[in-house]
């Protein structure tokens, strides 16, 4: 089987998604890359035994140990058991876990200066990848003239299509992960006002607590002393069904100038690279038919891409089953698409 690509056919890299699933099942996510520092930015660099065939940036999402989190470095050793050399470098606003107005912009120079730099991104292919909320980071950096010339595939794990959709499925369904819902608060009352620096305080110390436990969803009951009034009334304001539509109104009335980096462009170019959309059924931070979405935008823009919906992801963690075939062929079939363009 080919892909058709714009000068030349491509070949599904089924050996290398092979490679990847093997390597992931593996959990090498305590094993140590290399770090370097660029430009004041620490890059953890997964380099393949062999000279490598493309590079690959993975940029993380609103992850608290940010490059060092045991599930990226394990993607990151999957990733460079097929031949890829992998950078995952640190973005300290989204490591933070602040939803900010500058991070659409300080993604995209970050990229632009690892791809300058021929240390970094020591081969002519390069394919960019992130997850989550990261997802539209990378989809924008890739309309930049400085990564078009040189990018060959993109991998957005978990992304979205509509930013206010998601806001307020985290903000007012039970269904969706506190956990969203925390870093919104977090971010909306993220300014100087020192009469807010209690707020801050505990919402800091909610989102951390809630970042470090990754055994299932965040339990607001149990994160807020609900005896001490200022963190009785937050409690309130996040889980009180009436509290929370309103807080949802105040929170896309301050952040929709704020958000317009957050939403997917209108308009892509003739050589937009290919998209892979991998989205877990499951994920209860960003619902999957928001790639379905998003697939469907591509579709009527006519850029490549394939979307795998799949049982073995969650939002953030993963887990793969041999016993499953039709859904671990699903999941195959996507990573060797992806791979057979990043490969070029």
């Amino acid at each position: 089987m080919r892909l058709e690509g714009d000068t030349k056919c491509v070949y599904p890299d089924w050996l290398g998604a092979l490679r990847l699933l093997y390597t992931f099942q593996r959990n090498l996510g305590e094993r140590l890359p290399q770090t370097a520092v660029h430009s004041g930015t620490e890059v953890d660099i997964y380099q393949p035994d062999s000279a490598p065939r493309a590079t690959a940036i993975f940029v993380p999402g609103f992850a608290i140990r940010g490059r060092e989190d045991s599930r990226i470095r394990n993607l990151g050793w999957a990733l460079c058991a097929t031949g890829l050399r992998v950078l995952i470098p640190d973005v300290a606003s989204i490591r933070a876990l602040k939803i900010s107005v500058d991070q659409p912009d300080e993604v995209q120079q970050l990229l632009e200066s690892l791809v300058a730099d021929s240390s970094m991104v020591t081969t002519p292919g390069l394919s960019l990848l992130s997850v989550s909320f990261s997802g539209i980071f990378v989809l924008r950096a890739a309309l930049s003239a400085v990564l078009a010339q040189r990018l060959r595939a993109l991998c957005l794990i978990g992304g979205y299509f509509d930013i206010e959709r998601v806001a307020s499925f985290l903000i007012n369904s039970d269904r969706a992960d506190p956990y969203g819902r925390l870093i919104i608060a977090r971010s909306y009352y993220s300014d100087d006002d020192p009469a807010l620096a209690p707020v801050r305080e505990v919402l800091s110390r909610c989102v951390e607590a809630s970042a470090l436990d990754n055994t299932g969803p965040s339990d607001l009951d149990t994160l807020f002393d609900t005896s001490d009034p200022l963190e009785a009334g937050l409690h309130q304001l996040l889980t009180d069904p009436h509290q929370r539509q309103a807080f949802y109104r105040q929170v896309i009335t301050m952040f929709n100038d704020s958000w317009s980096g957050y939403r997917v462009p209108d308009d892509f170019p003739s050589d937009m690279p290919p998209v892979f959309l991998l989205h877990g059924r499951q994920d209860r931070v960003i619902l999957p038919e928001e790639s379905r979405r998003l697939a469907q935008l591509l579709q009527d823009r006519g850029i490549s891409h394939r979307l795998c919906l799949t049982d073995f992801l969650g939002h953030g963690d993963a887990a793969i089953s041999l016993a499953r075939l039709p859904e671990l062929y699903r999941l195959l079939a996507g990573f060797a698409w992806f791979l057979g363009y990043t490969r070029g």
